[in-house]
């Protein structure tokens, strides 16, 4: 029966309201007055003591409750066959929402005694009483039932909302820390093409004039000497040709010289024997059969012009190094203003060794280069790749131990390899190290911001390709990019 009643209920409340009310209305035992209030109308408001509970014959009303910020939300609406006020009458307790007319309603208003002469009536009558008073908790619990169920789908909502939030502003952060490294790379490329180019001009001066003073002073010192006895520019010349002696050599050609000649000061037997096997031989043909003072004056002589050769061809070698180097910073430098062109990879990887060869003193660098195409780049950038994977490989090795750089191609990349033989990656931090921020150069360098490799990873995406990075058997790490052709 109770099954019942609440499918008949849920289909027409209105049926048993309108029974009642016709009830109430017949019955001389009753005192009710028939309410008609229009839309806007209040039934009660928050906060009231409510004396009397009124069966909604007609209309809407809207229930509302003021927030503590002093809004007011909507929190139920109830239709024709509902109880208004019921549970605050019930309680005795203030009302908790405030009941307004949202459209023109008939109402019946029951006072406290006649609406527990209601529920002590017999017959028909207190069943439908039963019936009402039951229907409006069905109505109630149903309300509160949805109410959760939207308030955890809200829930649901609000928490992919917070997830897609974190997501967004922690693409954000990797977005600012890479313009941020972008920027700086940037503004060092144009200081260091500034400084190449500041460099150039004098190291191009002193590369000509040294070219100049070797095509000149074999000229200028065969018209100081023209018989030519003492052959002082074959001194020059092989002066130019010197490679330094080991250094036991040096002490056993010392000793070996102070026996044969021990009129000579040791000073001076110091700069011969550091002389080449060549030089030294014309040096004891010129000093045969002459005078003690005579002999040093000339040893003193190609003394001079020996190490005038030597110290020249330093001259030129350093000044081609400082081409190279400007060279290799200009070419390394260059952004292009983020323009592909085609190159080689291998011409980045000699640039960069070049302009880290302070860092690779004492690295052995082993160069495995196959021939591999060309391919489209952003130099400037690639070669960023190869500078932060090369440091890194140096941190790890103390700046000591061996590099060996690879590279090949298949159907569709050119790949390079970088490998150390450090301690490697520990297993717990392997799959960390792309990440923007992550860094464990603090517990080995002064300095490592964590940005490295995150933005190497991106760089390599950027341009279509892909960067891994593993263990070695005999330990070390292997670093492997791949650029697509």
């Amino acid at each position: 029966m109770i099954l019942n009643f609440a499918k008949n209920w849920l289909q027409d409340p209105t049926r048993i309201t309108n029974q009642i009310a016709k009830y109430l209305q017949a019955s001389k035992a009753f005192d009710v007055e028939v309410k008609e209030l229009d839309k806007d109308d209040q039934f009660f408001s928050e906060g009231d003591f409510n004396e009397a509970v009124y069966i909604l014959l007609e209309g809407t009303v809207q229930l509302s409750k003021k927030t503590p910020n002093g809004r007011n939300i909507t929190v139920d609406w109830l239709r024709p066959g509902a109880l208004v006020g019921l549970i605050s009458f019930v309680t005795g307790e203030p009302v908790l929402t405030t009941a307004v007319a949202a459209s023109p309603c008939k109402a019946i208003k029951m006072k406290e005694k006649d609406f527990l002469e209601l529920q002590r009536s017999r017959g028909e009558v207190a069943l439908l009483a039963q019936q009402l008073i039951i229907g409006n908790l069905i109505d109630r619990y149903h309300h509160v039932v949805s109410v959760h169920v939207e308030l955890e789908s809200i829930n649901d909502t609000l928490e992919r909302e917070r997830n897609h939030l974190r997501e967004a502003l922690k693409q954000l952060e990797e977005t600012q820390h890479r313009l941020i490294s972008q920027e700086k790379m940037a503004t060092l490329g144009q200081l260091v093409a500034g400084i190449a180019h500041e460099i150039n001009n004098p190291a191009a001066a002193m590369l000509r004039a040294s070219d100049n003073l070797l095509e000149y002073l074999p000229e200028i010192i065969n018209k100081a000497d023209p018989d030519q006895e003492c052959h002082y520019d074959k001194f020059f010349r092989l002066g130019l040709r010197r490679v330094l002696r080991d250094s036991d050599q040096q002490r056993e050609k010392l000793k070996e010289w102070e026996k044969a000649y021990p009129d000579l000061p040791r000073s001076l037997l110091r700069k011969v024997t550091s002389m080449s096997d060549e030089a030294l031989e014309f040096v004891r043909e010129q000093l045969s059969n002459k005078s003690h003072a005579l002999r040093r004056s000339e040893l003193e002589s190609m003394i001079l012009f020996y190490e005038s050769g030597y110290f020249l061809r330093n001259l030129q070698s350093s000044t081609k190094r400082i081409g190279e180097i400007v060279s290799s910073l200009k070419s390394y430098s260059r952004q292009d203003k983020g323009k592909y062109e085609k190159a080689d990879l291998r011409d980045g990887l000699n640039d960069t060794l070049l302009l880290l060869s302070n860092r690779l003193k004492k690295v052995d660098v082993i160069l495995n280069f196959s021939d591999i195409p060309p391919i489209d780049i952003i130099t400037g950038e690639v070669n960023q790749v190869w500078t932060n994977i090369i440091i890194n490989a140096c941190d790890a090795m103390q700046d000591r131990g061996e590099l060996v750089i690879s590279c090949g191609h298949d159907e569709r990349y050119v790949w390079v390899s970088i490998k150390d033989n450090g301690p490697g990656i520990p297993d717990s931090v392997i799959k960390e190290i792309f990440k923007p921020n992550f860094t464990t150069k603090h517990k080995t360098t002064s300095f490592g911001l964590g940005l490295g490799l995150s933005i190497s990873q991106q760089i390599i995406q950027k341009h279509g390709g892909k960067i891994k990075v593993r263990n070695t058997e005999d330990s070390g790490a292997e670093f492997k990019v791949y650029l697509p052709l």
